[in-house]
């Protein structure tokens, strides 16, 4: 039988192909290796937050309260019964009202360390913001008047060394105090804000020495019906549980479990979120629901664990500096991890979505400390008071949006493709400028320059500033092709940097072009 002569150069046929594939929804991958990850992850996600079926530029930060003496250390809120909310900061040399927009007055109350630690709780007759420090006395405030509290104040405290009590928590109507540098917390009567204090000295029961670092109380589904247990982290990472409502009481006081964990970062390391406890650690940031079971500590089910290299990596360098904490901010489905760089300078935060676990990261917010006030998030930078997740600016100042996605071999892990074209899939509300590239086969360079708003007639790849569109108002789907130079691989990765400080910007998908190869 005859067969028609290959009448194509060389032997081989050229096959083009186009694939599309969903913004990084998953969001940073940290964890697996470059070649395994999922298309709809990103190996670098600076201030893009995934959502669950796009990728958005963060929210801006725009100036709220300004002029307090010395840095602010710790933004706490008063709550009131009446749904009249307050904010104040503390800095080293007292707490300032920064509730509204503008210039702070003079400091409500003194402070010698601002670094606190607080609460809310109620006593039936007042509802009370506490903070401690464990250097200056306890502060209480009703809504109208601030109180040091020791022995002979109104509320007073007795028992103890007000000054020396660093840490908070409620647990059955229950105040607790964590006396610092000692493994002893004291506790009040159910239901009272002040009294005699009682001691319960947790030397026994540690088996590791060193100090309690915090304390919370944490709601378990035993199986018939919910329980409250009280938890406790020491200074060299022990986890104890309690479980009752009387710790004077043998018979509803019992010692759960020990569980080692991790070394918790900072005084700042635990925080409730719905009826869980969150514990931020130098092995991560771990679920109490989550991580302990019945057959002990699962560390595979940090909730951390997608970003669990550059988590470690920030722990190893910066967790011994200040400004470590976490903060839900529910009206943007978002869980924040602060990371002090230095403190008093460079901050950076790994942000959770937590209806999609997909983690990315912030640059631009030097917060020392968030917190949120009727459902807005605030940070102290400075001797200011930072309005953030608000606009589309840094304070006027671009925000600079840079993201790397996974490597893909496109369903042909052993052919040689060209790389003839790459678009991300974009949707603003005005004319954008930004630069694209791709990466083959792990390389790993990044894109140079920065985005500007001026979009030219002609592209260069690596250079050129796509999508030029002008609308009065509503989001537009951006679609733009832009030709690389025949990159040659087996594998891509997609990249794409932007600067804007007017526009929304939403990352829909991203799609290639390229051209099949042999085998080798």
């Amino acid at each position: 039988m005859r067969v028609a002569a290959d009448q194509r150069p060389g032997g081989r046929r050229q096959i083009s192909a186009i694939k599309n594939f969903p913004s990084p929804i998953g969001g940073l991958n940290a964890t697996d290796s470059i070649a395994e990850m999922k298309p709809t992850e990103a190996i670098i996600l600076n201030n893009w937050f995934p959502r669950p079926s796009y990728v958005e530029i963060r929210g801006g930060s725009s100036s709220h309260a300004t002029g307090m003496t010395g840095n602010g250390k710790t933004l706490a809120v008063h709550n009131g019964i009446a749904g009249t909310n307050k904010m104040f900061c503390a800095t080293a040399s007292g707490v300032y009202d920064v509730t509204s927009a503008g210039a702070v007055g003079s400091s409500v109350a003194s402070r010698t360390d601002g670094k606190h630690q607080h609460l809310m709780f109620g006593d039936g007759t007042s509802n009370w913001l506490i903070m401690v420090n464990g250097v200056d006395k306890p502060l209480y405030y009703d809504g109208s008047t601030w109180t040091a509290v020791d022995g002979a104040s109104s509320p007073a405290l007795t028992g103890v060394t007000t000054t020396d009590l660093i840490g908070l928590a409620i647990h059955k109507g229950r105040l607790i105090f964590i006396q610092k540098n000692t493994l002893s917390f004291w506790y009040l009567a159910a239901g009272a804000a002040g009294g005699a204090l009682t001691e319960f000295d947790l030397s026994g029961v540690a088996q590791m020495g060193g100090y309690l670092m915090a304390a919370q109380s944490w709601t378990v589904d035993s199986g018939s019906g919910p329980d409250d247990r009280m938890t406790f982290i020491t200074s060299e990472g022990e986890v104890i549980v309690y479980q009752g409502t009387n710790p004077s009481s043998a018979s509803t006081w019992a010692l759960v479990g020990v569980y080692v964990l991790g070394k918790p970062i900072g005084r700042r390391c635990m925080t409730k979120v719905g009826s869980d406890v969150i514990i931020l650690t130098q092995n991560g940031v771990f679920s109490l629901a989550t991580v302990l079971q019945e057959t002990g500590v699962n560390y595979a089910m940090a909730v951390s664990k997608k970003i669990e290299n550059l988590f470690n990596e920030a722990s190893r360098t910066y967790s011994g500096t200040f400004g470590w904490n976490m903060t839900l901010l529910p009206n943007q489905s978002a869980f924040i991890v602060n990371v002090p760089i230095t403190e008093d300078g460079e901050h950076v935060q790994y942000v959770m979505n937590t209806i999609t676990k997909a983690w990315c990261k912030f640059t631009g917010w030097d917060a020392e400390h968030f917190a949120v006030l009727d459902s807005e998030l605030y940070y102290c930078d400075g001797t200011a008071v930072i309005k953030a997740w608000s606009g589309v600016s840094d304070q006027g100042a671009n925000i600079e949006a840079y993201a790397k996605t996974a490597f893909n071999y496109f369903g042909s892990q052993g052919r040689l493709k060209k790389f003839r074209l790459f678009r991300p899939v974009l949707s603003v509300n005005g004319s954008v400028g930004f630069l694209i590239d791709i990466d083959v086969d792990f390389e790993d360079n990044e894109i140079t320059g920065l985005a500007s708003y001026t979009v030219t007639d002609s592209a260069v790849w690596d250079t050129a500033l796509w999508g030029e569109s002008y609308w009065t108002s509503g989001l537009q789907v951006v679609k733009e092709w832009a030709s690389p130079e025949e990159w040659l691989g087996y594998s891509a990765a997609g990249k794409i940097k932007l600067a804007t400080n007017t526009l929304t910007v939403q990352w829909l998908s991203c799609d290639y072009v390229y051209e099949y190869g042999g085998v080798l």
